[in-house]
Order: structure tokens, then sequence, then C-alpha cells
């Protein structure tokens, strides 16, 4: 029997996620946001009390490896590879047993988890606002696994401590870390398009900021979620008062907003108030896209009925001295990644100008299919134009 994942995700709408890599502070979140919100605290491998219970290898071979392995200095003593394939290995046969859990708990109680289950699910499964991503650099999640008084893990430090090469084991042991906490596995989560929170300093108490980070993205202490796309240069987000003098140098991008030159206050007020509504079927609106490095605004990405077709529709623009470096792929497919979780809908369209290549070349790129030439007003000019016309599936 299988379950069909809009049924899961319908009773695990009281559940929140916080995923991401080692030593980024999801146990201790979860610890935190369980107290103060009065929610139940699914710690990690909370699943597991159930799951020893019930697992056979031939069922779940990775999380019955502890019970089939020869000894402890096996364990210690595997291949990257082989300690990565574990890994994953656990991630997937864990699901199942996660979900369950719970659906368990989570009907009359809101619930915090510290969870394993892959992206893949968590799309499937969870709305935006339900999931958040903490990452740290690689070298703090190898290097500080060990500094925890975490009896699991000064278990493991002792096994190696035991081994015939204790200093070949260990470096062994961290490379095997390295490998599921590689550059590769890192960008899964950093470009998700889940909320994500970097951790970069250890030495600095910021445990009260997340907490209110956390509790506004996921709706705990208001009605509105925050919301925060990272890409690895970029970050796209409601625009709030703080932008309004770079919001004006967007305002040449395109003919629709420079007729708001001389009403930009009011034009920067009515973004605001649609943030309220969240409403691209019948509404708009509209994000800023950031470059990591400087946080300057270079251009907005928005989403929105269309004029003429009445159907979601993306839209973005980017200031002319930040075209040609992939800066609206790169923030069209996140966006798109974040729509799909976040809005119910089947699928977004996108138009440009037949003669707008550039913009054409991004919106198959981000895998949207062309339909057709359309003849196309612009409702805010009442002018008509050849538009090339393609839609994005939400499969």
């Amino acid at each position: 029997m299988k379950i069909d994942n809009s049924i899961l995700k319908h009773y695990l709408r009281n559940v929140m996620f916080i995923t991401g890599t080692a030593y980024a502070g999801k146990s201790t979140m979860v610890a935190m946001l369980a107290e103060k919100y009065g929610m139940v605290q699914c710690g990690e491998n909370y699943h597991s009390k159930v799951a020893d219970e019930i697992i056979v290898p031939e069922r779940q071979p990775s999380l019955s490896y502890i019970q089939t392995m020869k000894d402890w200095q096996e364990f210690v003593n595997r291949t990257p590879e082989e300690y990565e394939k574990w890994i994953l290995g656990c991630s997937q046969e864990a699901t199942e047993f996660e979900i369950a859990e719970l659906i368990y708990i989570s009907q009359n109680k809101k619930v915090i988890a510290d969870t394993n289950i892959p992206l893949d699910i968590l799309y499937e499964i969870a709305d935006y606002h339900q999931v958040a991503v903490m990452l740290s650099p690689q070298e703090m999640s190898v290097e500080k696994f060990f500094d925890r008084d975490d009896p699991d893990k000064l278990f493991i430090r002792e096994q190696i401590m035991q081994s015939k090469s204790p200093q070949k084991t260990m470096e062994n042991y961290k490379d095997c870390l390295a490998k599921v906490n590689s550059k590769e596995n890192y960008d899964k989560y950093a470009k998700s398009g889940f909320y994500t929170l970097v951790r970069t300093d250890v030495n600095k108490d910021t445990k009260d900021e997340i907490l209110s980070i956390l509790s506004s993205h996921f709706g705990l202490c208001h009605g509105v979620p925050s919301i925060y796309i990272s890409t690895e240069r970029l970050y796209i987000r409601p625009f709030d008062e703080k932008d309004f003098h770079q919001f004006q140098t967007l305002l040449d991008l395109n003919s629709g907003w420079q007729l708001q030159k001389n009403n930009a206050r009011q034009f920067f007020d009515w973004h605001l108030l649609n943030y309220g509504k969240m409403d691209i079927k019948h509404g708009y609106i509209c994000f800023g896209i950031f470059l990591k490095e400087s946080n300057l605004l270079i251009g907005n990405i928005g989403l929105n009925e269309h004029d003429d077709l009445h159907v979601p529709e993306m839209g973005y623009g980017i200031l002319e001295d930040y075209r040609g470096k992939g800066y609206a792929k790169e923030a069209s497919k996140a966006v798109l990644t974040w729509a799909k979780a976040y809005f119910d809908i089947p699928y977004l369209v996108g138009t440009a100008e037949v003669s707008n290549l550039a913009s054409q070349k991004v919106l198959e790129y981000c895998g949207f299919e062309l339909i057709g030439v359309k003849n196309l007003v612009v409702h805010i000019t009442q002018e008509r134009y050849d538009f090339m016309t393609y839609r994005f599936d939400f499969k």
C-alpha cells in the first residue's frame, strides 16, 4: 500500500521540520522552540524507539547495521564511501518511521522535529513555512564533531582510541564526516529553496536571535511567516521598510515600473501590503534579488495573476549592470522550487517578448515549456505585443 503525499501533507500540517548539516544548532533550536511554544519536541533520532523494535535486516539493512556489524572497530574503520552510503540509507529507511511517528503525535498539538527526511520528500509532504534548513561550514561540521558532551559521540571517540592506530582511524573517520558534509551535499541544502540559516561563528552566542528568526518563519509569533530564499550567490526575500532607497533603483526595469517614478513611495507601500495576502492567483507579490556578498539589490522577481491569461505568472528583472551573469536563472530556479512548496497551484506561466531572447533562455533553462506566440495586452500601458508564452508544470 502506498499513501499519497497529499494525504501525508494534510496529516503533517502541525509539524515543523528542521534539517541541515551537523553542528548547525538544529538540536538546540528544536529544544528551545518546543519549550517556548509548548510544542512536542522530537530530537535527533526520535523515531528510533519504535524503529528498533521493528526493523529487520532484510527490509532495513542500514538501520539494522548496528545489529549485523562484526564489532565497533568495523563501524569506525569503514571507507568514506561506505559511511556515506550507510548515512543515506538510514535517512531513507527512517523516513517511514519518522512520518508515522509524527502523524501519531501531531494531530492535536504542534510538533518541532530535528529530521533526516530527505529534501525531495519534504517538498512533497510539507509547505515552505514548515521547513527550515540550518547549515554550518564543512570544517565546522567535521572538526567540531567530537567537541560536544554527547554520549553517542563520546562512545565513538572511545572506540576510535581503542583501535590499533587511533590517529589513522580518527583521520579516516573525519574523512567519512567530510564525505557526508561535502560541498555537493551542502549545496543541495543551500539551493533547496527552503528557508535557510547558516552558522558561521561558534564563539558568538546567537541562540536568542536564531530563535526569534525561526519563530517568525514558522509563524509561531504572528500570522505571516517570513520568506528568505537562499542560493549560491543570492538571497531573495520580500522588501521591507529599510529597502525603500534601493527599491527606487528598480524603477527603470520596465515601462510599467517607469510609470511609478513619481509615485515611488505609494508603489513601494503597495508591495508591502501584498505580502499580507500572499495571493498569486488573483493578486501580486514581488521579491527583491540581493547579492549575498554586498546586500546590494540587483533586481526583482514576481509572482502574480497574468493580466490577459488570468493564471499565475512568474516575471523577473535584473539591473543592466548585473545582466549576463546568470543571476536571473539562479533566482528564477530557486523561486520556482520555493513556489512549488508554498503554493497549491498546478502550474505557472512565463512570457517574454519575441525579441527578448535572453528572457526566453532563462525560462527554458528553468524548465518552462513553450506553448506558442500570443498577442497580449500590457494593461498598465494598454499596449499589445507578441509574447513567447511558456508553461512550467509542478509535477
